[in-house]
């Protein structure tokens, strides 16, 4: 931050509101089938069937544990045929942190490919491992992380898919707090000067939702086992399986006017893990009111229960409580022993159409309260 003075400067004079009212006025006002437009968003996000071509976004970001920053995202449909997908993104923190990342999505009719590229120095953070780690032991840590992840889908029916996926992680320690557990730990931990990681996986899922952005009934599944071998200067050797699933309905006889939403989350890894890839709960996604990381170990089990309810066609409204907890194996898991987070915030869908929702949450725990602004359902 010391590094852009001039930055932090307008930064600091710009109400966040004003982000928003400039979101509006770049808006177009053509109608929906315009192949261009541009807006201020975070993430956007593509539905199938949408007739527009491309987007120009630039990108604002903020969060509790990186701070703000700025950048650009590009959305292509229709680059191979009319469902396709294609998104890069760059951002840059005022912190001096970065991000890249392209992402092409080709839905599993009869073939299908996910596949994304990263590449990332977010500054991130380490309290020691199990559901019992102390917020005053907080270490923060600047990795330095390349990745790529392939799933090749095959659609088995219109709503079921399988297929497998190939993972490739080459992840560095560049900076870390002399101070704070992590120091400690390390003897103990894999992972924390240098891992590159290979992992193979297979995946089922069900997808009955009537939108991506803005699912009001159906269902979505996912079930898949990786492994992980020390092949070719691989590290870590370990095992991880993982279920999702996230119902939305309609009720109080309202249509699509309120909408309940559940997610279930689970997350178990063995063997020779790499710190960084132990299942976590905290963030914009599980259990909000925590910090990202805030607590880590071979098993996370979370849900989220969403009551969403429409004020007009573009501003929504929501209530959420999260719940989860990390154990160190199956055997261990204690509902009695859940930590629960609650909160609420506003949803405004962008105009043209309802392809980019930008978020605001506040999320209350035992710790502290947090205020997360950022764009998408968390689910």
């Amino acid at each position: 931050m010391a590094g852009h003075p001039m930055l932090l400067k307008i930064w600091r004079r710009l109400p966040i509101a004003a982000w928003f009212v400039l979101g509006l006025a770049l808006a177009p006002a053509a109608a929906d089938d315009r192949a261009f437009s541009t807006w201020l968003d975070f993430n956007p996000q593509i539905e199938r069937g949408e007739k527009k071509n491309y987007n120009l976004l630039p990108l604002f970001v903020s969060s509790p544990e990186r701070g703000q920053g700025f950048g650009l995202k590009y959305a292509q449909q229709s680059l191979l045929n009319r469902e396709d997908v294609v998104r890069v993104q760059a951002i840059q923190t005022l912190l001096g942190k970065s991000s890249y990342d392209l992402v092409y999505e080709f839905p599993p009719r009869s073939f299908g490919m996910e596949m994304k590229l990263t590449y990332e120095n977010f500054t991130k953070f380490y309290y020691g491992i199990g559901s019992q780690s102390r917020e005053e032991d907080e270490s923060a840590y600047d990795p330095e992380l390349i990745a790529a992840r392939v799933p090749l889908l095959y659609g088995l029916s219109k709503h079921v898919s399988a297929g497998v996926s190939f993972d490739y992680q080459e992840w560095k320690m560049i900076r870390a707090d002399a101070n704070g557990i992590l120091p400690r730990d390390s003897p103990h931990l894999i992972g924390t000067e240098q891992s590159r990681l290979y992992t193979t996986g297979l995946l089922m899922r069900w997808d009955s939702r009537n939108s991506r952005t803005n699912p009001t009934h159906g269902l979505f599944a996912e079930g898949s086992v990786e492994y992980a071998k020390s092949l070719v200067r691989a590290h870590g050797n370990f095992t991880r399986a993982a279920f999702e699933t996230r119902a939305f309905h309609p009720f109080w006889n309202h249509g699509e006017h309120h909408v309940f939403g559940l997610r279930l989350f689970l997350d178990y890894t063995s063997g020779d893990v790499p710190f960084y890839r132990l299942p976590e709960l905290g963030g914009i996604f599980f259990n909000r009111g925590l910090l990202e990381g805030r607590f880590r170990d071979s098993l996370a089990v979370t849900g989220n229960i969403e009551y969403r309810f429409r004020i007009t066609d573009r501003l929504h409204w929501a209530f959420f409580t999260d719940a989860g907890n990390v154990y160190p194996r199956l055997r261990a898991v204690n509902f009695r022993r859940t930590k629960f987070t609650g909160g609420t915030g506003m949803r405004y869908y962008v105009p043209p159409g309802n392809l980019l929702l930008a978020r605001v949450d506040g999320g209350l725990s035992s710790e502290g309260f947090r205020v997360y602004l950022t764009f998408d359902h968390p689910f």
